[in-house]
């Protein structure tokens, strides 16, 4: 009991520190892939139906909320770089931001600050109808 009472407290530490940073790590990859994702709707300009100009964006941040595994805290954000008529070769970002989520809330203390992000350049592909988002947009 007495050996227990001093090597208990460590191996709990190590077993929820794995745990939990597991699960911080699923959460970074899941933003990452999210990124990702919309990187490639917005370069090849997804459109479902006839929507342009922000009910396109509305439909293409819905689509990035439906590949992310919690969109009900995620943002969104979708802007040019290359400041010209929207066409292909443009640079474009795209930002995935969402609020860190904790199983054990154990080592809150270290992880409270954390906020996964991830953040994608690439090139259009195809005329973007479009527009940028301004800011960051919560997912519906």
């Amino acid at each position: 009991m007495v050996e227990f009472a001093f090597v208990g407290p460590v191996l709990m530490v190590l077993l929820f520190g794995v745990i939990e940073f597991s699960w911080v790590f699923n959460q970074f990859l899941d933003v990452r892939h999210g990124s990702r994702e919309a990187a490639r709707l917005v370069a090849v300009n997804y459109q479902p139906g006839t929507a342009v100009g922000d009910a396109q964006t509305t439909s293409i941040v819905t689509e990035i909320c439906g590949r992310i595994d919690a969109p009900e805290d995620a943002r969104v954000q979708i802007s040019l770089v290359t400041a010209g008529v929207n066409e292909p070769g443009d640079l474009a970002v795209v930002r995935v931001e969402r609020d860190l989520e904790q199983l054990t809330g154990f080592f809150a203390a270290f992880l409270n600050n954390l906020q996964p992000n991830a953040e994608t350049t690439f090139l259009l592909e195809q005329d973007a109808t479009w527009n940028a988002t301004v800011g960051e947009v919560a997912c519906p």
